[in-house]
């Protein structure tokens, strides 16, 4: 059975996490120094030092994902540990300013933190649920194999429109340049904007429609684009005589599965790019924080 990052080992980790921050708060409700509780404090600098290494340990995580041979534990335990300790890191934090804020470096270093730890949980809710909706909706099959299809059916109904008229060939051409499959970060993000099948199916189903209409299909003249590829026997009798109207019916079933795939396609950029775009603020933010944890360190030793 699939063991999630979070449940690793039996939660060893959170209960890691969980025990470190009790100890905190034990030791910070017995510690009572005459001029309050602030990072200047033994247990100040004690709350500093293992909160600094704490930041230091967790930003190492990227580094770990990359060294493939290494011995030190497996990634999905660096991971959970990565969590669990994360978010206890927030606690040691708080705890060693003794809740005292202002507008000064130590401050920046400490809102960087948040915001990292922030990110970091809308990591978390990500992982936890894209990697099984990007499952279910590709059902066994991948988004390179529907983005070669849809190539492939847009060629074929370029060919096939060919055969019944140059506006048809028109309709189909203009339709298979507005196929977008993934786009901008923006349309990533939300999806291409608008429908760009919606025109060419309508036109082309006008089309059969005037062409069912002329050959006697009557009832025909008045369905949507649903119901003209699924004709009844009689109708698909009917329709036999004018090649171009089974031409046409071809032609619809290709671009309601291009459509389709391509809509796949789409959905499944998106849930990807929702998957990774908190990353774009996590890791510049955990950069950014190093640099004012170092900032705070030599601040302090300079001028304690």
């Amino acid at each position: 059975m699939h063991e999630s990052f979070l449940r690793h080992r039996r939660w060893r980790y959170l209960k890691g996490a969980t025990a470190l921050c009790l100890a905190a708060l034990l030791v910070y409700a017995w510690h009572q120094p005459l001029d309050g509780p602030n990072g200047g404090t033994w247990l100040g600098y004690t709350l500093g030092t293992i909160g600094a290494l704490m930041i230091v340990w967790l930003a190492w995580l990227g580094v770990r994902k990359r060294q493939y041979a290494s011995n030190l534990g497996t990634v999905r335990g660096w991971v959970s540990a990565h969590v669990y300790f994360g978010l206890a890191l927030l606690l040691i934090a708080t705890l060693h300013t003794g809740f005292q804020f202002g507008w000064n470096l130590h401050t920046l270093a400490y809102a960087l933190m948040v915001l990292v730890i922030i990110s970091g949980v809308v990591g978390i809710v990500s992982y936890t649920r894209y990697p099984r909706l990007i499952t279910d909706h590709r059902s066994q099959a991948t988004r390179e194999a529907w983005i070669e299809e849809v190539l492939e059916l847009n060629e074929r109904a370029i060919q096939l429109a060919d055969k019944i008229s140059p506006d048809v060939h028109r309709f189909v051409l203009r339709g298979a340049e507005r196929v977008r499959l993934g786009g901008t970060w923006q349309e990533q993000l939300t999806g291409p904007r608008g429908d760009a099948g919606a025109a060419e199916m309508q036109a082309l189903t006008e089309i059969l429609r005037k062409k069912l209409t002329a050959t006697g299909a009557e009832r025909a003249a008045a369905a949507d684009a649903e119901q003209v590829i699924l004709l009844t026997d009689e109708k698909i009798m009917l329709s036999e005589r004018d090649p171009a109207v089974e031409r046409l019916k071809q032609l619809l079933e290709l671009l309601t599965r291009r459509n389709d795939l391509a809509s796949r396609v789409n959905q499944d950029v998106r849930m990807h790019a929702r998957l990774q775009i908190w990353l774009y603020f996590h890791v510049p933010l955990t950069a950014a924080l190093l640099a004012a944890l170092a900032a705070h360190i030599i601040a302090v030793f300079l001028y304690r």
